[in-house]
């Protein structure tokens, strides 16, 4: 990280293990924005599928975006590992984090980054902007609508109810650092909480603006719940705080 972050430029860090099926939707989402500039960091993680294959295919569809720097390596150490060694390499005044499974919509990073502009500008203490999803089979068909809540810090002891990605102000994610690398499920809780801790504040915006993908293998295990939910003909809307866990060591 260097000490000057470059005004307007957003970082989208995507870490990845094993999802390969899933990574060019992906990486296609992040080229796809109406907002520039942008720099892709992709850290594979170890991955033991054809990941750095399907990446490789497709950074020519990358051309246009400010920089992009894939980080790969040997061993699995955890999403938060991934996201640690992401830090120095990332030069945006705003982050994302966004999971190799899921996918933004076009105009998702323009609006978030304006409304967090403006609201910055009237409370300096507001440094993340969430959303709502929608939520998303494996191979890509819709389900339903994912709700995130409004920002209260008192119901993040408890509750998990800020998404990856979200887009935050990227001095908040390097004073949050370095985050516990043994955590390995609530991942997102635990790094959120981190920044709340250090005085940051989020804003809600109610709109399903990015694709959440539900599989059996969501780190979170939403999408196993979800699935089985849908299996017994339980449809409607999902409230994610209450599927989320809070951060636990693996």
């Amino acid at each position: 990280m260097t000490s000057q972050n470059e005004t307007g430029l957003l970082s989208i860090l995507v870490p990845n293990y094993n999802y390969g099926r899933y990574i060019a939707k992906t990486i296609e989402s992040v080229v796809r924005q109406d907002y520039e500039p942008i720099e892709l960091v992709i850290v594979d993680d170890g991955s033991t599928d054809n990941s750095m294959e399907i990446v490789d295919e497709c950074l020519p569809m990358t051309k246009d975006l400010a920089r992009v720097e894939v980080l790969p390596s040997r061993h699995n150490k955890g999403k938060l590992a991934a996201i640690n060694r992401a830090m120095s390499h990332i030069h945006g005044q705003y982050c994302i984090i966004l999971d190799a499974d899921d996918y933004l919509s076009s105009g998702y990073a323009r609006r978030c980054i304006g409304e967090l502009s403006r609201a910055n500008a009237e409370d300096p203490s507001i440094g993340f902007v969430y959303t709502d999803c929608n939520l998303i089979s494996e191979e890509g068909t819709w389900l339903d609508r994912g709700r995130s809540a409004a920002f209260d810090p008192r119901l993040l002891a408890q509750y998990s109810f800020i998404p990856e990605p979200a887009v935050v102000l990227t001095r908040a994610m390097v004073e949050a650092g370095i985050f516990d690398e043994t955590i390995r499920k609530g991942t997102k809780h635990h790094k959120w909480q981190r920044i709340v801790d250090n005085g940051w504040a989020g804003l809600h915006i109610a709109e399903p603006l990015f694709f959440y993908r539900m599989h059996r293998n969501n780190i979170s295990g939403i999408g196993r719940r979800v699935i089985g939910e849908i299996e017994r003909g339980q449809k409607g809307e999902r409230i994610l705080s209450g599927y989320w866990p809070v951060g636990q060591r693996g």
